[in-house]
Order: C-alpha cells, then structure tokens, then sequence
C-alpha cells in the first residue's frame, strides 16, 4: 500500500510542475464601477494575475484588452488601497461591472456580476441563485431542487425528502454545507439531510463523478450550500415569512449581518435563525395522520479579513421533530398486505399540530474553522477544520413492558455520531495557460447507539485522501484532469445475540480515482463538454450490520457484513447552446457501477411484539445507468418565453439481466413564464403555469416490489411573483398554487406509497424584505 501511496504522490508531483504554453489571446474584458449613487468611480485599477491591466476613465469604464481564455485573479484598487479581489474565468468576450457601497467616505463593498469558479468543470453544473432559491422557500433541500432536471427526491412521507440525481441517492449523493461535507446518519432513505435551506445564498449541483475534487461518495454527484458573502457594511439583513394552505405551515427566517469600522476593520459577521411548524398534511381527500413538523435552526459566523489573509468562525445547530404517518403502522401480516392493497388508509382523518408517536427527533450542531493565505504569487493555501455532532432519536408507537417513566420516554433508537474533518487546499496561480488545485483530507468518526432496540452497532471510522486537479486552456479548448487515493479504516463493535458480549470486526478499503474531461467552445453561443471520471464508495455500517425494525422507513432490514466498495466509471456529454431567443441544454450519462448496494424487498413480512413489517435485504449488484437531462427555454414573444425541461433514466440490473428496481420515472416539466413589465413601483413581475407529467415507471422486474409501481400522474402549479421598493429596502412577494386541480396521485420515489396518496393542491405565499 506504501508503494501505491507514493506512486499517487509522484503522479500529482508530475502534474503540479508540467507547464507547457501557446495560445492565441484576443479577448477583452470590460465594464463600469459604480458607487451605490450610480456615480463612477474613477481613476481605479483593475489589474489580472498575469499583470494587465487597465484603469477607469471619467466615465468609470474600463478595459483589458488581447486577455487569453483562462482562470485568472482579478484585482480593484482605489486610492491606493484594494477593495476586490476575486477568481474569474474568460472564454470570451466579457462585462464584469462592480458595484460598491461608499460609507464615512471610506469604500466599502464590492459586488462583481460574474459566476463562482469550480474545481470540477467539465462536469454538468447547475447554479442556482438567491431568487431561484426563494421560489421554493419553505420546501426541504430534496423538494426544492426537484425542478431540475436530472434531479428528483425520494420522500418517506410529506416532511422527510432527499435530493436524488441521475437515479442515486443518500450516501452516493454528497452534501457540502458551507464547504464542509455533511456527515449525520444519512444512510436511511429517510433520515433527511440535516440542513435549513434558508441558509443557503447560493446552490451549486454538480452531476456527474465528482470524487476526485470531493472524495469517497460522490458517485451521483455533489451539491453544494454555499451562505450569502458577508458584507462591509454595518447593517445589512433580510426578513422571510412563508405560509402555506397544506399542512397549515408556517416559516419564518431571518438574518442580519454586518462589519466592524475604524479600529474594528475587516471584522465581519452574521446572525441567521429559522422556525417552522406544520401540522398533518392532507392528500387531495384525507388527512395523513401524525406527519407535522417542528423545527427551529439557526447559525452565526464571525471572520477577519485582509487583502492577503482571513480567518472565520461559524456554528449552526439544526434542530427538528417528524411525525411519522400512523398508517404506515400495522399490526399482522395479513393487515400489512391489506394496507398495500387499501386505496385509502383506514387511520383517522384529522388536522392537529400535535406530534404523537412515531416520530424522529433530529439534532445536528456543525463548527467550522478556516482560513486562508494569498502569497505573492497569487497562489492561495486554505485550512479548514470542521466538528459535527448528530443525534438522531427514533420513538415507536408501542412502548415497552416497564412503569419506569425514563423507560417509557426513552427512544426505541438512539445513533449518535460525532465527526471532525480536516481539509488543506493549495490553489496555484495562473501561469502559461494552466492553473490547479492540490489538497490534502482527513476525517474521523465515532458513533454510539443506545436504545431499547438493537439496530446497529457501534464503530469507529477513519479516513484520508490526497488529490491534483489540473487545468489548461488554449484557444477554444479547456483541459482538465487529476488523480485522487483515499483510504478508510472501519472498526465496529458487534453484540453475540446469545452471550451478549461485545466484540469487534475491522474493515480496510482503499481506492484510486481519476478524471479526464474537456470543453471546446464551438462558436461563442455554443459549446460541447465531456467528462470521464471514476468514483468510489466503502459500505456503509447500516448496510453492513443493520438488523431490526427501522421505526422511520417502517421496514425491517437486514444487512451483509461481506459487502464490497461500489466503484463506478460515469462518462457524461453535454451540449449548450445560448442564443438571443433560444437556450437548448442537453446532457447524456452513462454511468457503470459494480457491487451496487440495494435494500432489496423480499417479499415477505416480519411480524414482532410491536407489529408487523416489511422486509428488506441489502445486497450487491453490477448496474448501469444511463439517462439525459434536456431543457429549451424559447422566447415566443418579448413578454413569453416556454421553458420544456425532459429527464430520462434507465436502471439495468446486470446481475439479474433485468430492469433496477427505484429508478425515476420519466420525468416531463413544462412552463409557460409571462414576463409582465415593470408598473410604477412594481419590478421583476411574473406569471408562472407549469404542467409536470411523470410517467407509470414500467421498467421494474416482475415481483420484485410489495406493490406494483403506481399509476402515471401530471401535476398543474401556477406561480407569480413581483418586487417592491420600501424606501431603501426591497420586497419580494410570491404566490403559488402547487397540485392546482388536487390531483390524488402516488410517487414511486415516495417509500410512503404502500400506505397512502400524495400532498394534495397547497396554496403558499412567500414575502421576503431585503434591507
């Protein structure tokens, strides 16, 4: 192992010192800085890390002129003292105008209109932004990026979801919070990612491999939370309120950040908090019983910056209660089998904010530590430490044989699991056409069950892993490719059924993965990018060990302890094509995973003390997956544009030689978007009405499910949203109907289908004040 740890030392070497040249540059880079008058600044530097540069006329106008397509760090200074610096990426002509805010004379803030630059760039991403993310405030991280094709969620009930793409899904889908890789107990289909989404300023979804850039897990993809920058100034902060119709939820988020002056410069910080509450939520004819949620969040961080250095400190704690459908409990086999076959559960339809048992209780703190140095060269090193902490209580309906009231209040199933991570990256800068990324992780983990119930034992984890990234851009084309190894160590503590003594089992796993990918820009409103990369993902514990009632997914599952690492090589190719009238966005994948883990339903029932459940074997398979996300948004006329989005996946079990059970079914998402124009006060004006069709999925081998996959659907929603000025603040309103007509419908993602219908029409009203 020493020798192929060295040899994946020696390649990343290799790669960090070849340096080759050429390329034709004849690109400009242009724009305005304004101050917050709409006044120019001028006599302002603008200079590029190879050292071009430009400085502002009267007007505030610059421009760079013949500027090679590349990743470059762009500089503004006035007066002698910088006030931006920020990376950028130039394949073409561009604008790039600054606005900053000028207080007490001094100058402040700089906002720069350009798009975040990523690790990983011939891989699909989507982005999506603040006003993207507030049309679906209120909504959990899986159901908000649903819209996206590609992307879909898997739901165990009305409140638990999480985000699927291409098909995959939970522990083969990564989550980076805030730059730190979300760890809880995210192996459960329905142990929902321990997130508020009101947190996010922005959203990044990359599709495709990603375990080069991000590590182990990252078959699927990665999804990215990024917070709003902090601000200069010394009072800035926004206000949501949601409300909707269904579940009679209510949320309200709020936020304030701000920066130290004088003696207290370069101190930066923000304050952010959540509450939301549901009661049970109703399909389009009944009430689900038991499904309400509670939760409440909230996060602070502080930083201080320089030019050159900065250092941040952030803490967030999520805490949240979910109801679990009392429908989804029975007591004999044959009642189970009459649930699936039941059109409508036989439980009690009613609404109550009461959260009775079964219910999950979910508390998850995360602290992050980073900084970062900018040398000399424009390189830059950056060190983050992270802890989480996640303890995740489960409360069956039935309690036990006892009188003692800490017996009777204690969970059925307790998983506590503590992890710290490291991460050290080294950006180097831009020079003959390339620029990469180098970096170092590490990561460990304890978890410690307790509970009336055995589930899973405890165990302890580590991990470590090393990676290169290089990129290299000449004329049209853009190169990039690495090298990553990752190692991780697996003890677990195991408990004899019959003697009850404790002891342990080790696992070893370790893996090298790679990525190739290139991008030709074919005219400047076309482009073509392609992708190979491999990835990588050790079992985890539960799929290895689980054994017992899993109370949330009301299932009983038992786990294979000789399982082996999935590894997986995806090739991805998409076109993009951005015109005056038309943007076409076409990606293909096809991705090859051997040893894939699946619960594999068996087809019989359990029946316990405390009822009856179905049961559920994990087990490994060799699959492909194969699939394209289309969307084209056409402007008919000024004010209309149809926006048409397509996406289709198809499993194949090649073990079997037949069709992989939970896939997606076909997917067809079409928009018509009236752009009403601005009304006196009135600006950003909206109308939205979407048709959603999701096909029968028929691509299921024959009796391999509890129940055959449900009946095709199409789901009506109407939007319309505005923006108003309040003095010098901003308000944003938006109303929307989701199932407009209250069509009764069964998802095949949803593991809830066994036992009930859908969410039924919902109206929800969204404001928002930016001040």
């Amino acid at each position: 192992m020493k020798q192929k740890t060295w040899l994946v030392i020696k390649i990343l070497f290799l790669m960090f010192t070849s340096r080759t040249s050429g390329q034709v540059c004849n690109f400009h880079i242009i724009g305005n800085i304004l101050n917050n008058n709409q006044k120019p600044v001028v006599h302002a530097s603008i200079t590029l890390s190879n050292g071009q540069s430009s400085i502002t006329n009267k007007n505030g106008y610059y421009d760079i002129d013949s500027v090679c397509k590349g990743t470059y760090t762009i500089t503004c200074a006035a007066d002698s003292v910088i006030f931006l610096q920020r990376t950028i990426y130039i394949n073409n002509n561009t604008t790039l105008n600054f606005t900053y805010h000028h207080m007490e004379g001094d100058l402040k803030e700089v906002v720069i209109n350009a798009n975040k630059i990523h690790d990983l760039t011939t891989l699909n991403l989507i982005e999506l932004d603040k006003k993207q993310l507030f049309q679906s405030a209120g909504k959990t991280l899986g159901e908000s990026l649903k819209n996206i094709p590609g992307l879909n969620s898997i739901q165990t009930g009305p409140g638990i979801s999480k985000p699927v793409i291409h098909g995959l899904h939970s522990n083969r889908v990564l989550i980076l919070n805030n730059g730190v890789r979300q760890e809880g107990q995210q192996w459960g289909s329905e142990h929902a990612p321990e997130i508020d989404p009101f947190i996010a300023g922005n959203m990044t979804i990359i599709e495709g491999a990603a375990s080069l850039r991000y590590g182990s897990d990252a078959i699927a993809g990665v999804i990215l939370l990024d917070p709003p920058a902090l601000v200069n100034d010394r009072l800035k902060g926004e206000a949501n309120l949601v409300g909707a119709s269904n579940g009679r939820m209510g949320a309200i988020s709020g936020l304030l950040n701000g920066a130290g002056y004088n003696k207290w410069e370069g101190i930066q910080w923000r304050v952010q908090g959540t509450l939301k509450r549901a009661g049970n939520f109703k399909t389009a004819t009944y009430y689900l019983g038991n499904s309400g949620i509670d939760e409440h969040d909230y996060s602070a961080t502080i930083g201080y910056h320089k030019v050159n250095f900065g250092m941040f400190a952030y803490y967030s704690s999520y805490q949240s209660k979910m109801g679990i459908f009392d429908g989804s409990h029975v007591g004999n086999l044959d009642d189970l089998y009459a649930a699936f076959a039941r059109p409508k559960p036989i439980t009690p339809s009613y609404f109550s904010y009461k959260i009775n048992r079964s219910y999950q209780q979910v508390t998850h703190d995360l602290l992050k530590l980073n900084s970062y140095y900018r040398f000399k060269n424009n390189s830059r090193a950056e060190l983050t430490f992270a802890r989480q902490s996640d303890l995740r209580n489960e409360y069956d309906v039935d309690l036990p044989y006892s009188d003692d009231p800490a017996v009777l209040n204690a969970p059925q199933v307790s998983f506590k699991i503590k992890t710290h991570t490291v991460d050290l990256i080294y950006h180097t800068p831009e020079k003959k056409h390339f620029s990469g990324s180098y970096g170092i992780n590490g990561i460990t983990q304890g978890n410690v069950f307790k509970g009336i119930r055995y589930l899973i034992p405890n165990f302890r984890n580590y991990g470590s892993g090393i990676f290169g990234i290089e990129k290299y851009n000449r004329d049209k084309w853009t190169f990039e490719g690495g090298l990553r190894y990752d190692y991780r160590w697996l003890r677990v503590y195991r408990r004899n059924d019959n003697s009850l003594t404790v002891y342990t089992q080790t696992h070893t796993y370790n893996n090298l993965t790679g990525s190739a990918g290139a991008t030709f820009q074919i005219t400047p409103d076309l482009s073509v990018s392609a992708n190979t990369g491999s990835a990588w993902r050790a079992p985890s514990v539960s799929e290895l060990y689980i054994k017992g009632i899993h109370l949330s997914a009301a299932s009983y599952e038992i786990g294979d302890s000789t399982l082996q690492s999935e590894r997986s090589i995806n090739n991805s190719i998409s076109f993009k094509y951005t015109g005056q009238k038309l943007l076409v966005q076409l990606n293909l994948y096809d991705n090859e995973i051997n040893n894939y883990i699946y619960a594999k339903p068996s087809l019989t029932g359990i029946t316990l003390v405390s009822g009856t459940y179905p049961v559920f074997q994990y087990t490994q398979a060799n699959v492909r997956l194969r699939g394209l996300d289309a969307e084209i948004n056409y402007q008919l006329l000024a004010p209309l544009a149809i926006i048409s989005k397509t996406a289709i996946v198809r499993g194949y079990n090649k073990t079997i030689h037949d069709y992989l059970i939970f896939m997606p079914a076909d997917k067809f998402d079409n928009t018509l978007k009236y752009q009403i124009p601005n009304r006196s006060k009135f600006k950003q004006n909206f109308i939205n009405l979407q048709y959603v069709y999701t096909a029968r999925q028929t691509r299921v081998p024959p009796n391999s499910d509890y129940a055959a996959p449900p009946a095709a659907y199409g789901l009506l929603n109407y939007s319309m949203s505005t923006q108003l000025p309040l003095h010098k603040n901003l308000l944003d309103i938006s109303f929307s109907v989701d199932n407009l007509t209250n069509v009764a419908y069964r998802d095949y993602l949803n593991r809830f289908r066994y036992y009930a219908d859908d969410l039924g029409i919902s109206f929800i009203l969204r404001t928002k004040l930016t001040f």
